[in-house]
C-alpha cells in the first residue's frame, strides 16, 4: 500500500470527523447553557492534555506527516482559543492534506524519517516506518482521545459520528 494512501485519505476523513464532533460538543453545551469554552479546557485526567490540546495535536501529527515525507520544515501550531479558531486549524490541516504531493510522498516509502523527541530520543524509520508505526497511532491517539473528552463531559456521541464516513456508504437492509 502507498504511504500517501496509509494516511492522506484516513487523516482527512478523520479530521472531518472531528469537525462534526466539535460542532455536537458546542450544540450540547448550547443546549444545556454553559460555555463551550468548558469542553476546550477538559481533560480526561489531570496529567493528560485539554480537549484543544487534543485537536491541536491530531492537526499537528496530520501536517507533520506530510511535513517529514516530503522533506519539509516541522510546523508549530498554536492551541485554539476557541470553537473557532479550532475548527479553523482543522480546515487548515485539511487544505495541507489536500494539497498533499502524492508522488513525493510514496517516494519517501523507504528514505530515512527520524523522528526525534523533546527529550532527545529518536527513531530511525523509513517513510513507511514512519507512517505506519508513528504517525497514524499518534494521530489517532489524539483524535480518539478529543472523542473521550466530549464523550465524558456528556455530548451524545457514536459511531456515526467517528466514522461518519462508513456510515455514508452503509447500505440500507
Amino acid at each position: 500500500m502507498s504511504v500517501y494512501a496509509i494516511i492522506i485519505p484516513c487523516f482527512a476523513q478523520m479530521l472531518r470527523s472531528l469537525n462534526t464532533l466539535l460542532n455536537k460538543g458546542e450544540e450540547h453545551a448550547q443546549a444545556l447553557g454553559f460555555d463551550v469554552q468548558n469542553l476546550l479546557e477538559a481533560r480526561l485526567a489531570p496529567d493528560m492534555h485539554t480537549l484543544a490540546r487534543q485537536v491541536e495535536f491530531s492537526c499537528t501529527q496530520a501536517r507533520e506527516a506530510v511535513c517529514r515525507l516530503s522533506g519539509q520544515a516541522l510546523p508549530r501550531l498554536a492551541t485554539p482559543t476557541d470553537m473557532a479558531a479550532a475548527r479553523a486549524l482543522i480546515a487548515q490541516t485539511l487544505a495541507v492534506l489536500a494539497a498533499a504531493d502524492r508522488a513525493v510522498i510514496d517516494a519517501s516509502a523507504q528514505q530515512p524519517v527520524p523522528v526525534t523527541l523533546a527529550d532527545g530520543l529518536t527513531f530511525d524509520m523509513t517513510g513507511h516506518e514512519y507512517a505506519v508505526n508513528w504517525a497514524t497511532p499518534q494521530f489517532y491517539f489524539h483524535l480518539v482521545t478529543a472523542y473521550n473528552i466530549l464523550r465524558h463531559n456528556g455530548v451524545p456521541l457514536g459511531k456515526a459520528e467517528y466514522v461518519q464516513h462508513m456510515f455514508a456508504y452503509a447500505r440500507q437492509a
